[in-house]
Formats: C-alpha cells, structure tokens, sequence
C-alpha cells in the first residue's frame, strides 16, 4: 500500500474493518479505488496480496457493491463503484438495521419474526446451512444445481436425522455437471431454468432471491431469509402449488422404517405414499380432531387406503398444495389433513404409522 495511504487512510482502513471487512480486503479495496480502473496484477502489487487472492476478494467486494469485476476483458480489469453508490447501500442497509433493531427494542416477540436481506453469496450459502441444520422435520429447497455441492453434506446430515428433504435443481447440465444425489434427499427434481431459489424448513424459516444472484458469479439481486411461519407457510404452498410439480422426478428415497411419529404432516403424506406404491398397508394412529372445531384432540386410528398428494409420481391432488389422506376407522371413511386443515374432515397435530 502506498504510503500516502498509510498516511491518509490508516482511520479509513479502521473504519471499513468496523463495517465488516476484513484488513485484506479493504486494502485491496483502497487499491482499487486509487490505482483503478487496474488490471489483477497491479492491484495485487499495491495491496501487497498474491494475483490469484485478489480474485477471490474482488469477488466479495463485488458481491457486496464495492467493485465490478469486468472479466470479459484479457487481463481481468477492476473498477471501483463510485462511492457515492458503494456507500448509500450500505446507508440504507444500515437503516433498515436501525429499524429492525427498534422494532425489536420495542417488541420482544419480534425475535421469532425476523427478516434479513443478503447481497452476498457467501452469506446466502451460510444461512442455507444454519436453516437446514435447524431443522427438526421437513427441509423444502430449489436451488441452482452448480451451487449443490457446497450444501451437499448439510442435507445429507439432515437425512441422516431422518427430516424430510424434497429437493429440486435448476439449471442442471447433465453433460457438464456430475452431481452425487443419492442420500442428499428424500425426492429430488429438476426443475426449470431460471426459477428462483428458495428455502422452508419446518415452515418456520427459509430465504427466497432471484435465480441469479446464486446462479451467477457476478450478481447485484439480493436475498431475503426470515424467520416467520406465516411467510413459510405462504412461501411453501406457492412453491409446491406451481414449481415442483412441473419438475423431472429423478430420484426418490424407499419408504423409511416404521413406526414412526411425525410433528408435521407433509411427511406423512409422503412416506404414506411411498407405503401404498410399495403395495404395503399402512395404519395411522392420528392425534386429530373435527376441521373448524374447538374439540379436544384425540386419538382416531384406521387403515390409510387413499393419499392426495403432488409429493412423488404418480399424483392425484385436486390442486397444487394439496396433501390428505383417506382414512377407514372400521366406522367409515374419514379425510385427515395437516394441522390448520380446511377442507378435510379432521385436522392433525402428529401421527403414528406403523404398517398393518
């Protein structure tokens, strides 16, 4: 670094450190903004960093609006973005903090109900796996395939604690990418080019963003994950209402052992399913109650003879979202749906299967 900088910009370098990054980077930061437009090697030579580690922190500081990155161009070129826009970003991401945190300030239940909006993918990518390890029951996620090996022993774990994980990759090449998909998911699909990528788990939390921003190397889309049912919830039936179906089922799992319990209902449907394909007769222990009541829950078993699903093929749900089973108690045939049902005769809190 020039001594003019170390003169000048020892607070500077302080200051960017303050706001997150690290003293590499906002040396090679400060580089480019004094040296550019510069080609890698006289960046790397002003930062004091080897060329082949200045690609790498070019591409942070692009993700996060400091730098572009013109690759198209022998050699690599860097521009600095006019500070006036690389810091009214963060102005504004700053506010929206500012916000975030009064309102937490001033509303202690607001620690459930969060949301965050991510401009790097690095970032994406840590939040993707902090969800997914959090999860205790059901892991929904599209994401582009290139980007499934840096998630690939997340999920797999997640299988291992025996969650549901229903997975879908875009823009997959099979001529170009080899992808180990066995033990990753329960069901895996491709799905179209350019869909947006997006996560539930437990509908609870998740993140969605443009198919961009994890799709290609230099992107300025930003992220949003949350912590919100209602949003999950919204966002989950959406997807398996209108993507998922229309994806290429390539792989789905055998049916797990049982018995088991289950917290929610979408994976009761699914190795329901399985079960019935399999040619094997399935019991169903449900903790349910009358759909719209306020009576107490109890204990209704009976025989599992139908499923309405678009989880695995073949599907025969009436529409998108729809997941119920068909019950026969020995005093009729009921209809059993998740908790919060409105179209089936009972709504359930959690199941037993066990094979008859």
């Amino acid at each position: 670094m020039p001594d003019s900088t170390r003169q000048h910009g020892a607070t500077v370098l302080d200051r960017l450190q303050q706001y997150g990054l690290s003293e590499t980077e906002a040396e090679t930061y400060l580089a480019v903004v004094e040296k550019g437009p510069a080609t890698a090697r006289t960046v790397a030579e002003t930062a004091g960093v080897s060329k082949s580690y200045v690609y790498d922190i070019c591409d942070s500081l692009a993700a996060d609006g400091f730098v572009t990155v013109d690759d198209h161009r022998t050699p690599t070129v860097i521009h600095a973005t006019p500070p006036s826009e690389a810091f009214s970003a963060l102005k504004r991401e700053l506010d929206t903090l500012e916000a975030a945190v009064q309102t937490r300030y001033e509303d202690n239940s607001a620690e459930d109900n969060s949301f965050e909006v991510v401009k790097s993918r690095p970032t994406i990518i840590k939040r993707l796996k902090q969800h997914i390890e959090a999860a205790d029951c059901e892991v929904v996620l599209q994401i582009p395939a290139r980007r499934l090996p840096e998630i690939h022993d997340t999920l797999r774990r997640a299988r291992e604690r025996g969650i549901l994980v229903l997975l879908a990759l875009s823009s997959y090449d099979a001529a170009t990418m080899e992808l180990e998909l066995e033990g990753v998911a329960n069901a895996v699909r491709i799905g179209l080019d350019g869909a947006p990528s997006l996560l539930a788990t437990d509908q609870q939390r998740g993140f969605v963003s443009p198919s961009t921003m994890l799709s290609w190397d230099h992107d300025e889309t930003n992220a949003i994950t949350f912590t919100q049912e209602a949003v999950a919830a919204v966002l989950i039936g959406s997807y398996l209402g209108n993507y998922w179906p229309i994806g290429e089922e390539v792989l789905v799992s055998r049916p797990p052992s049982l018995p088991a319990r289950y917290d929610m209902f979408r994976p009761v449907v699914f190795t329901t399913a399985l079960a019935l394909r399999a040619g094997e007769s399935i019991v169903a222990d449900l903790y349910a109650r009358p759909t719209g009541s306020d009576d107490d829950f109890e204990v209704i078993s009976g025989e599992v003879v139908d499923v309405r699903q678009n989880l695995v093929e073949p599907h025969n749900s009436d529409f998108g979202f729809e997941n119920s089973l068909v019950v026969d108690t020995g005093d009729g045939r009921i209809t059993v749906g998740g908790y919060g049902a409105f179209l089936e005769d009972y709504e359930v809190k959690h199941t037993t299967l066990r094979r008859a």
